[in-house]
């Protein structure tokens, strides 16, 4: 038999490099898993999500042996996840994001302005979106946009709350993350969706506020819940619009508006 390393291809820039998939049995059903090997992961971890593989995260020179035994391990854990999984997959969409000549900023609504034989740049005038160029260069300039929004909210966010809590961070990047809306890393550089730009200002709070106790409190272990508890009462509301409402913001497309 090959060793594991046989099948993994070169590191990206991101730590993170498949190796051969695995097949994992959930009732009549063949899941096919993603293994994905990571320089930075110190425990392995399973990741489940609507439209997506299941996927398996693992350090660095686990064997195979060890990724079917977690597999097995947290069966009922998966069959949950997969089961929530597939109903969130099914729903309606609730949110109508993708509205003709739309899009979405703190939770509102704003109107597209088309200016096709200007520039591709996308800005706001008067509470509408004037956006110009081609249908696809305007798509990116709209996410160019969204990016920018999402930078100035989070950092004013992250610049006030860490002030109040008493923590120091040393970065703030603004990607977009296929399961997550935010991270910390251990030297304390935070990296958060740009898609929150288009969520609720609370909820936006809610995900900078998080990532904020990661710096005390690096786990999901009880410390945790205490303290973000302390420094943001009633965050379960936010957590829940999140659940509710997650998928569809992963999914949302905004240059899909110029087509319609």
């Amino acid at each position: 038999m090959r060793p594991a390393t046989a099948y993994v291809q070169a590191l990206p820039m991101n730590g993170l490099r498949d190796r051969k998939p695995r097949r994992f049995q959930l009732g009549d059903d063949t899941l096919i898993v993603r293994v994905r090997e990571s320089t930075r992961a110190r425990t392995k971890r399973i990741i489940v999500g609507p439209r997506r593989p299941l996927e398996v995260i693992v350090p660095r020179g686990t064997s195979d042996s060890d990724v079917d035994a977690l597999l097995e391990q947290k069966r009922r854990w998966i069959e949950r996840k997969v089961a929530t999984a597939r109903e969130i997959a099914a729903r309606p969409p609730m949110l109508a994001l993708e509205q003709p000549r739309v899009v979405w900023l703190d939770g509102e609504r704003l109107a597209i302005e088309r200016r096709p034989h200007v520039r591709a740049i996308a800005t706001l005038q008067d509470g509408r979106l004037v956006v110009g160029g081609s249908d696809a260069d305007a798509a990116a300039a709209i996410e160019r946009w969204y990016r920018r929004e999402a930078r100035a909210r989070v950092e004013e966010e992250a610049r006030r709350e860490a002030e109040r809590l008493g923590v120091v961070y040393r970065s703030i990047a603004i990607r977009d993350p296929r399961t997550r809306w935010g991270s910390c890393s251990r030297r304390g550089n935070l990296s958060f969706s740009w898609r929150l730009a288009a969520a609720p200002p609370d909820v936006l709070a809610y995900v900078v506020v998080h990532e904020l106790c990661h710096l005390r409190e690096p786990s999901h272990q009880k410390p945790f819940w205490r303290l973000l508890t302390a420094a943001r009462p009633g965050w379960e509301a936010q957590a829940r619009w999140l659940r509710e409402h997650g998928q569809e913001l992963h999914d949302y497309a905004p240059g899909r508006a110029l087509a319609a």
